[in-house]
């Protein structure tokens, strides 16, 4: 049988007065809802404005025919994370030293310092800039460019995007770029090479983009380049022509990247926002997606 939840609610405006409901009656598709999930559904279900307390009162399930033909989800896909976690002693980049993160202060420490029953956790990262999924400033690159403190954030957050998915291909060349709409949108490359994330195949013979696709990414007037991959460069030589195309015109840089096969090829935004650091043009961000469809 299928499930639906039984429930009173009650929810407080902050303007004052409330509302009230008794045995609300709603289709689920898991067993069990939790109560913020009913709050948030209600809170919108009904178009509330200026709400307060909302409380979730008297809550059963019982087996009974869905009464809608649609059943509304209740988890938030809006959002895709597109970083790889960190953790002590990860290699993000070969020769490069791995992230310690330990305690500067641990919980069984903190509880001479603080009352009966509370206790804090003060930890303490050291790490090179270069770590997990990480976005470069124009600094990262050239001495005089803007560093993660000068980036305005309008060029971190809410950028129009689009999705270029290119799996087993190696050198990514301007062709892949052409009949796209790419004019002040950031560009997410997609590789799949982030399968190999935490292995030794993932610093060997990776994905990058040639440097003509870098010339040619700088002429559409692109605000943002992101790829999945160790490195936007081929790293099998000196030469670094894509970071110094892309940072000499202040596009910004995110390499790293994940789950880049679950984005839409495009009605989304990106947002990569690091740190406001002085003197340092490359540092870890909790990149994601929001999808506007």
């Amino acid at each position: 049988m299928e499930k639906r939840v039984v429930f009173d609610f009650e929810i407080d405006f902050t303007n004052g007065g409330g509302i009230q409901g008794q045995d609300f009656r709603l289709d689920i598709s898991n067993d069990t809802i939790s109560d913020k999930e009913l709050a948030d559904f209600i809170v919108e279900d009904l178009r509330l404005l200026m709400v307060g307390k909302v409380k979730i009162l008297n809550k059963h399930y019982i087996e009974e025919k869905h009464k809608r033909t649609v059943i509304p989800s209740f988890t938030d896909s809006k959002f895709i994370d597109l970083s790889h976690v960190i953790f002590d002693g990860l290699i993000t980049y070969k020769g490069l030293p791995a992230p310690i993160i330990c305690d500067y202060l641990s919980r069984e420490k903190s509880k001479a310092i603080y009352e009966e029953g509370t206790e804090f956790q003060i930890g303490k990262i050291e790490m090179v800039t270069n770590t997990g999924t990480y976005i470069d400033c124009p600094f990262h690159r050239f001495e005089h460019g803007k560093d993660l403190s000068e980036v305005e954030l309008e060029a971190f957050a809410n950028l129009e995007a689009i999705t270029v998915s290119v799996p087993d291909v190696l050198s990514i060349g301007a062709e892949y770029f052409k009949n796209l709409e790419l004019r002040n949108k950031a560009v997410m490359v997609r590789t799949d090479w982030s399968k190999h994330w935490n292995t030794d195949q993932y610093f060997e013979n990776h994905p990058f983009l040639t440097q003509d696709a870098a010339e040619y990414l700088r002429d559409c007037n692109v605000k943002l380049v992101g790829i999945d991959s160790h490195n936007i460069d081929d790293t099998r030589g000196k030469c670094r022509p894509v970071h110094t195309t892309l940072l000499g015109s202040e596009i910004l840089i995110v390499e790293h990247l994940c789950n880049l096969e679950k984005l839409p090829a495009e009605n989304y935004h990106f947002s990569a926002v690091p740190p406001k650091f002085k003197g340092a043009g490359t540092f870890p961000v909790r990149a994601f997606a929001t999808l506007l469809i």
